[in-house]
Order: C-alpha cells, then sequence, then structure tokens
C-alpha cells in the first residue's frame, strides 16, 4: 500500500537548459510531485555533481513553475501518466544599487542614452545631463513650468566618455511648449533650437520615431501633435559665438493632429520596429494604435468594462510585440496589439500598493519589464509569471515613520534601470545579473 502510494506521487521528468554548462541527461526521470523549485535545483545540482550549489528557476510550457509539481498537475488537470519536460535556468542575482544623482526637486521625467548619460527633467523647470560620474554636464534653462517628459534625437561624436559630443534632445512642460535643445558637452554652451507649440494644456509626454525624424507628443488637450525633428531654415546655422542662452528662438508648429481620446493623454510611443505605427494611453481608459502616415486610429484596446480595466492608463511602454500599460488601480496590464478583440488583456500582474505610473520594457529580453508606481518601488517582472521577480525599495521609504515617496519615472537602458519621483534623487540600478534568463 506504501509503495503504491509513492508510485502515486511521483512522476516522470526530462530536464532541458539553454545554458549548455549545466546541461544533464535528456532522459526522463521519476521524482516526487510534492517537489518544488527547491528540491528540483537540488536535483540538478546533484546530477552536475557540483559541491556548491547552484540555484535553478524552472519553466513548465514557458511559465515558471512557483508551486509544487502536484499543484501544477492538478491546475493544469493532467495526469502522473505525462512525461513532463522542465526547462532550468540559473536563478538571477537581484538588481544592485549603483548610485544615485541628487536634484533641486522632483524629478518627472528620465531617459538613458547608451548607458552613459542621462537626460533627466524636474519639477524645478530644468533639464538636465549626467554621466555615469555623477557629473551634471548641462543643465537646460528656459522652461517656465515643471517638465514632464524628455527624450534624445541624436549624440554625435566618438568620444568614449562623451567629452566631445554634441546632443540634441527634446524636454515637454506643464507650460504648455515642446523645446528643442542643441548642446555641447564639453564647453557648458547650449542652444535652444526651437519651440513647439501647438498644445492648449500641460504636455504630458513625448516619443520619438526610430528614424528620429518625426516624434509625437501628447497633452492633458486630449490631442495628439507630430513634429518634425528638422530644424527650420532659419536655424540651419547655429551661430558658434553663441551664449549661453539664445533668445530669439523660431516658433515651430505641428505637421499633424490626431484626435480620439475624451478627455487627458498620459502617454505615447512609436512602435520599435514600425515608424508608421504609434500607441497612445489616456484616462478615458483606452490605449489606442495609429497609423501615423494616414493620421487615423486604426485600433482601441477597450478598457472599459470593470471586470477588465476599469481605471486610467499611466503610462505605456513597447516591446517587439507587447505593450506595457500601468494603472491607477495599482495593476500592470500586458496586450498584444496584433489581437482584433480590443478588450483583450493577454495578462495582468498584481503587487504594487497605490498607482502605477510608468512602466519599461528591457531592451535585452522579450519576457522581462520595470515598473514604477506611486508606492515608492520599482518592481522587475517576468511575464513569464504572476509575481514580480524583484522589489526595489527606495532607501528613504525604508526608514520607519517615513512617508511614501512617488515614483514618476522609469527607464530601462541597456543594463540599468533609471528612477525617479519625490524623493529629488535619480536611481541607477545594475541589471546585468538579470540577463541570464533573457
Amino acid at each position: 500500500m506504501d509503495t503504491l502510494q509513492e508510485e502515486e506521487n511521483q512522476i516522470q521528468v526530462r530536464f532541458v537548459t539553454q545554458q549548455k554548462e549545466y546541461a544533464v541527461t535528456d532522459s526522463a526521470i521519476l521524482v516526487p510531485t510534492k517537489l518544488r523549485r527547491y528540491g528540483l535545483s537540488e536535483i540538478i545540482n546533484h546530477l552536475l555533481g557540483f559541491e556548491k550549489p547552484v540555484p535553478f528557476d524552472f519553466m513548465i510550457d514557458n511559465q515558471f513553475l512557483r508551486t509544487s509539481l502536484e499543484e501544477y498537475l492538478q491546475t493544469k488537470e493532467l495526469s502522473t501518466e505525462n512525461i513532463l519536460t522542465i526547462e532550468y535556468v540559473e536563478s538571477m542575482l537581484p538588481p544592485t544599487s549603483l548610485s544615485t544623482f541628487q536634484h533641486d526637486d522632483w524629478i518627472s521625467a528620465v531617459k538613458g542614452y547608451n548607458k552613459s548619460l542621462f537626460l533627466t527633467g524636474s519639477y524645478d523647470n530644468h533639464v538636465r545631463i549626467f554621466n555615469t560620474s555623477g557629473e551634471c554636464l548641462q543643465t537646460l534653462l528656459g522652461h517656465i513650468a515643471p517638465i514632464k517628459s524628455v527624450a534624445w534625437v541624436s549624440v554625435t561624436g566618438k568620444s568614449k566618455n562623451y567629452r566631445n559630443e554634441h546632443a540634441i534632445c527634446l524636454s515637454a512642460s506643464q507650460d504648455r511648449s515642446i523645446r528643442s535643445w542643441q548642446v555641447s558637452l564639453t564647453d557648458g554652451q547650449y542652444t535652444p533650437l526651437y519651440d513647439c507649440k501647438g498644445h492648449k494644456e500641460s504636455v504630458e509626454c513625448i516619443s520619438v520615431n526610430s528614424s528620429c525624424t518625426e516624434f509625437a507628443s501628447v497633452s492633458l488637450d486630449s490631442s495628439i501633435l507630430l513634429w518634425t525633428t528638422i530644424q527650420p531654415e532659419a536655424n540651419e546655422e547655429i551661430e558658434k559665438k553663441s551664449k549661453r542662452r539664445k533668445l530669439n528662438k523660431d516658433i515651430l508648429a505641428p505637421i499633424a493632429t490626431m484626435r480620439g481620446h475624451v478627455g487627458p493623454i498620459s502617454s505615447v510611443m512609436f512602435d520599435k520596429n514600425d515608424s508608421n505605427k504609434m500607441y497612445s494611453g489616456g484616462w478615458d481608459h483606452s490605449i489606442r494604435v495609429w497609423d501615423v502616415e494616414t493620421r487615423t486610429n486604426i485600433d482601441t484596446k477597450v478598457c472599459f468594462s470593470s471586470y477588465i480595466c476599469d481605471k486610467t492608463v499611466l503610462g505605456i511602454a513597447c516591446s517587439d510585440n507587447l505593450i506595457a500599460s500601468g494603472h491607477s488601480d495599482k495593476l500592470v496590464r500586458i496586450w498584444d496589439p496584433r489581437t482584433e478583440d480590443s478588450a483583450m488583456v493577454k495578462l495582468t500582474l498584481s503587487s504594487h500598493k497605490n498607482w502605477v505610473s510608468c512602466v519599461s520594457w528591457s531592451p535585452k529580453s522579450q519576457f522581462m519589464l520595470a515598473s514604477g508606481s506611486y508606492d515608492g518601488t520599482v518592481k522587475i517582472w517576468d511575464i513569464r509569471s504572476r509575481t514580480p521577480l524583484y522589489t526595489i525599495q527606495n532607501s528613504n521609504s525604508q526608514e520607519k515613520n517615513s512617508l511614501m515617496k512617488k515614483l514618476f519615472c522609469i527607464d530601462w537602458d541597456f543594463d540599468m534601470i533609471l528612477s525617479g519621483g519625490e524623493d529629488n534623487q535619480l536611481h541607477l540600478y545594475g541589471t546585468k545579473t538579470l540577463d541570464i534568463q533573457s
């Protein structure tokens, strides 16, 4: 009787891995169904003959195993007569804190460039450029209200430490304008190239297309405006003797206006691979897909049903095939823009304790993204699991009785995650240890 019970609680599994240094026999072996990740990891280490154990994570049908094998079988209604193929990968170490760069006020926007330059926007109305040493290479003055979004257009030059380069960047503000800047990263010179005027309310987000020829802006006025990055003819020759600020800036008008959202728009992003496709998210609980050439709203992911997503879209981010969105109901949602069902959410991720204000996909993995929240945390997700891999807590939020410091912006730049918010600090976290499972 005991033998029969023991057999009933075992199942044949076949272990596979893409990490050749950890490969074991692909023959099926019998293991207890009560095993979880730790027990399976012990088996792999035993088969490898390692004296110092290496922790592993396990996937079945491209989903991380977060229960026992027995619970998995019950959930999937599978019999122990099946042979399970289990893929394993080395477990990842948590992100490491690299640096913090102090600002004078809340940080509302951040964009990295090639993990060497960091562009920030702040509630003190200033735009700043930092290098990895924490040196503020440039502070750009001109806006008369808090910055809401920043973007790189180009960086020219070949100096490894970016000390001989010129950059062109954009900043959007609550003063209803977008400004283009040409910046020298060596001699303290910068030139406001032109101002983009057209929005009637705060400009909440900007996004540059992959060819860096156009950019889009969205506003609380419910409009999407399209602009060219090409300077007006009057500005083609930049005065080399220019002072620190150029007072007679050109005013640029939008080349197109797109409407469809009902109410304020919070976020916009061009498709990574198709400059003719763009996505936007707004307070009307919708994510919209746009054809840039025809200026038309070609698809809408609806969030009206209360059981799906009856909450404001606060931020969006695009991977090669998926859209991630952060919402005021504390959830991250993953959408597939290729599906015809406008209300079909591919995946819902729940862990934050307050509004999810920003999201950013890993540039190295189709499965991984980061989310920032008003709860003061950054969470690292692998969409093959519904629970976060890691939670990064702001240092200020760890102090007893300290007020929660909201996060407003996040950017995953190569192997760094950048975040900023109410604590007035730009945080840099290293993510090289997260590349293993990509």
